[in-house]
């Protein structure tokens, strides 16, 4: 007698069924399936291991499979009625698994593993099933034994043989046909099958990272760093929140071989319960060896705290997972009776590394001229070398001789040389700048150079007008008189008063300092600019770069004509003008330039014909800029990637910008957070899409109303895929009323009908409310063919609710007068979906004969291969219906010969 009914053990069965994947959930099967066997519930036991073989490959624990299997085959030849259909199809599907199980574990022996395959050619036969995984078998064994002639020659068999029900998704098997060529050394054969791989469609769980992670190698050994970088970041974003697959393994081994080492820390930090947990010894082999490849690369002192182990440095961790690799490899060799593990490991362990491939986040800096070597001398003649090189403007040269004076070496300096060189400090920007500390060091200087130091700050100061006259009233030097007039120069055109600017700089032109002339002729051109001159500003310009020019003035020069170039929208030469900007000078000044060039890409939405120049700002900015400057280039970088459709890329140049944004920098966190939602949406990543869209908005001033309410549209498509349809029914509303406020009434009605499109099918009332307010707002609307393609949009959505309320001949008025107003406007997609969507209602109305009219006419109308999937798809079950062969209808073999 049991103590629990079969009722207890069905309901235990069901709980355990819904658990989230890991070893509780398996222990509860088992639990479960004890309580069958103990009731003699024998359905019920095998639903139970079906549930059990199905968690152990979740797991990636094929050893826990075998008791199941093996109970579940003893169970089908006593009682092959206890099986459904499901469970029948899960059995002989599993049955490969189990040999995948027993080859990646060298407790079972060769004639083990073989006998388990020769079983599945046996029943794969018996029951008519494609061999193609039997061949996939013999060809994994021939490779795990060393065998490359049998790897050859059963991948072939595997190539040549069509699929079947039991072979493996399409993806799967591509992914398997691609490790097995680049282990025979085909990797541009791999590296093509691999990538056409990836065009196909597929519902499986384990892709496409799975053909993206066997991409990895034969990418890389073609030298196509391009497309290896992509799938690396692809796959990568896609596993790393899986802690059980062990395609992290070969990730962590490609950031070790390219270049990528701080990546590769960071996805083992986050991988080190492999260290301990319970895997397939095969896994386990993975895992070491992989992580031991990139510990050799990093310091030896790095510290990582391994779970259940405790803190351990770099050194020691390597010393402990080489060992278990080889340690594991040779128990493969002793069992397979080859020693094809221990060279494999062996010749992993000491591989040298691919050429550096560049990420989506660049971390490295790109190639650049060296920088000038530090200074070395007496520090007062540097000092004195270096306050002469400023004043002459060669900013350049003066900033090789300040970084060759240590702030430490100030005392050994005259006072007004250090006072020099601290000020000097400050407007670089190698230390904050100070206003207490700036005038105390203004103190130790001579009255004349005080006021041209002070002369130059008045830029942005408030009373910087009243100060620079001061200077000028009070100089002492024609330099510093000639300082103070162009100082006001600008800040009289700033105050609009362009007349006594231009006696400003009439006087420094006149007091003709050999040293400020170039600046002069710049301040000139920059003063036409100031007064909407902009054909003379770039005159003068151009006249003046021609000449020779110190390079503090060409710096100028090149900031101004670049301006000009980019607000004139002179793309071309506005490009070209920001590369010679940025090589006319070395680093840290180049650095510099880069800003003023990623803001003319930006401006010009340059941003994907210049992914190169924005990934060399970001890896520049890393070494010679601040992190804020980082932040901003990589959100600008984003802008290539999202122009050129890599969301995935794109999202991780975002988070990276996120990570780096300073306080004060709360209108770029509000960019960034904004277009990472809407990339995360891209990639379905709805959770967080959501998270980041709310954060915008909460960060958005509440006067820029169009903004939100473009915002809380997207909000809306996220919350309507999650199916939180109230939270996104509120936020479409509030878009459609905040487009009102902002008098946009057509963006208004898209939200409605937005709002209408995405209610579940069952809420008809809410639909139809959103509808008439939709068409409410109509009048409102100027734009007759903007009127024409919202009405279809409406009209259309009303002919959808009469098909869900079976009112299919109203269904079919309506979606005629859609149809009448899309033909109108010319867009001949949008017309054949429409004529799709009335076969659809003839196909609710018992009607197949009437929707294969409507489908045979929408693929008479088909622009393009966009909809040929749609088209096949309602024809096919328009002949079904009518009991028609589909197979030999000439128009679906030609809809499906444009499919494949």
């Amino acid at each position: 007698m049991t103590d629990f009914t079969a009722e207890d053990a069905e309901k235990a069965f069901l709980e355990a069924y819904n658990m989230p994947t890991g070893m509780p959930k398996h222990e509860a099967l088992e639990r479960a399936a004890r309580m069958s066997d103990a009731l003699g519930h024998l359905p019920l036991g095998v639903s139970c291991r079906i549930a059990l073989i199905d968690s152990a490959y979740y797991l990636s624990r094929y050893d826990l499979m075998l008791a199941p299997f093996a109970w579940a085959r003893a169970a089908e030849e006593k009682d092959p009625e206890a099986f459904n259909d499901y469970e029948i199809h899960s059995l002989n599907w599993s049955h490969k698994w189990i040999a995948t199980g027993l080859r990646r574990d060298p407790r079972f022996s060769l004639e083990q593993l073989e006998a388990v395959i020769g079983q599945l050619a046996d029943r794969y036969g018996r029951l008519g099933f494609s061999v193609q995984p039997v061949h996939g078998a013999r060809a994994e064994l021939a490779y795990h034994v060393g065998d490359l002639t049998g790897l050859a020659e059963h991948l072939g068999k595997y190539l040549a043989t069509e699929s079947g029900p039991m072979a493996d998704c399409d993806a799967c098997v591509v992914e398997e046909q691609v490790w097995m060529l680049a282990r025979l050394g085909r990797h541009q054969e791999a590296a093509a099958h691999g990538w056409e791989g990836l065009s196909g469609n597929t519902n499986c769980s384990t892709q496409p990272q799975g053909i993206l992670t066997a991409l990895l190698w034969p990418l890389l050994e073609i030298g196509d760093a391009e497309r290896a970088a992509h799938a690396h970041t692809t796959a990568y974003r896609l596993i790393k929140d899986d802690e059980i697959t062990s395609y992290v393994h070969e990730h962590i081994r490609f950031c070790a071989l390219t270049g990528n080492i701080a990546r590769g820390e960071d996805i083992l930090r986050r991988s080190l319960h492999k260290v301990t947990a319970a895997q397939l010894p095969a896994d386990e082999m993975s895992f070491a060896e992989c992580a031991s490849v990139l510990l050799q690369r990093i310091p030896a002192d790095t510290v990582f705290e391994v779970p259940s182990v405790g803190t351990l440095t770099a050194a020691a961790l390597l010393d402990r997972l080489s060992a278990r690799a080889v340690e594991l490899a040779k128990a493969f060799d002793a069992r397979n009776g080859t020693t094809a593990w221990l060279d494999r490991v062996t010749k992993a362990l000491e591989q040298a590394g691919y050429p550096h491939v560049e990420l989506a986040v660049p971390s490295a800096p790109v190639a650049v001229p060296a920088d000038e070597p530090v200074v070395f001398g007496d520090p007062v003649e540097i000092a004195e070398a270096m306050v002469t090189l400023y004043e002459q403007g060669d900013f350049v040269r003066a900033r090789r001789m300040l970084d060759s004076l240590p702030a430490d070496m100030d005392s050994l300096l005259p006072p007004d040389l250090a006072a020099h060189a601290g000020i000097r400090r400050m407007t670089t920007g190698l230390v904050p700048f100070d206003p207490a500390v700036f005038e105390e060091l203004l103190t130790q200087l001579p009255r004349d150079h005080a006021l041209r130091y002070q002369a130059r700050m008045a830029i942005g100061l408030e009373g910087g007008l009243e100060l620079a006259e001061r200077c000028l009233a009070e100089a002492e030097s024609d330099f510093t008189r000639s300082v103070a007039a162009l100082t006001l120069a600008e800040l009289l055109d700033d105050a609009h008063a362009h007349e006594r600017a231009s006696e400003m700089l009439a006087l420094a032109s006149s007091l003709d300092v050999p040293e400020l002339r170039g600046r002069v002729l710049v301040e000139a051109a920059e003063h036409r600019a100031r007064q909407q001159d902009l054909e003379g500003a770039y005159a003068g310009v151009v006249a003046a770069m021609a000449g020779e020019l110190p390079p503090s003035a060409r710096f100028e020069g090149f900031r101004l004509r670049l301006r000009l170039e980019t607000v004139q929208g002179r793309v071309a030469e506005a490009m070209a003008t920001a590369r010679e900007f940025v090589s006319a000078f070395p680093l840290p000044e180049a650095a510099e330039a880069r800003w003023y060039q990623v803001a003319a890409i930006q401006e010009l939405d340059q941003e994907a014909a210049c992914l190169s120049d924005l990934r060399e700002a970001v890896a520049i900015s890393r070494v010679h800029l601040s992190p804020g400057h980082t932040a901003h280039f990589c959100f600008a970088l984003s802008g290539g990637y999202v122009q050129t459709d890599r969301f995935v890329e794109a999202a991780e140049v975002l988070e990276e910008s996120l990570r780096l944004l300073q306080d004060g920098q709360e209108d770029l966190r509000l960019q960034v957070v904004f277009r990472l939602g809407q990339v995360c949406r891209k990639l379905g990543e709805l959770p967080a899409a959501e998270r980041y869209l709310r954060e915008a908005s909460e960060l958005l001033p509440p006067e820029e109303v169009a903004r939100r309410a473009f915002l809380l549209d997207a909000l809306a498509s996220v919350q309507g895929r999650m199916n939180k349809h109230d939270e996104a029914t509120a936020s479409w509303r509030a878009a459609a009323a905040l487009w009102q406020q902002e008098g946009n009434v057509s963006e208004a009605i898209g939200s409605l009908v937005e709002l209408a499109s995405n209610l579940p099918d069952d809420d008809i009332v809410e639909t139809r409310a959103a509808v008439d307010e939709a068409e409410a707002l109509l009048p409102a609307l100027d734009d007759p063919t903007e009127v024409t393609r919202r009405q279809a949009e409406i009209v259309a959505i009303r002919a959808w609710v009469h098909g869900q309320a079976g009112e299919f001949a109203l269904a079919m008025k309506h979606y005629r007068d859609a149809e009448a107003l899309v033909v109108s406007l010319g867009d001949e997609g949008w017309w054949v979906f429409v004529v799709l969507r009335a076969a659809h209602v003839l196909l609710n109305a018992d009607d197949p004969e009437g929707a294969e009219a409507e489908a045979r006419r929408a693929a008479s109308l088909l622009p393009d291969d966009s909809q040929v999937g749609n088209v096949l798809s309602v024809l096919s079950e328009a002949l079904q219906r009518q009991k028609k062969a589909s197979g030999t209808d000439p128009l679906v073999r030609e809809l499906t010969a444009r499919l494949d």
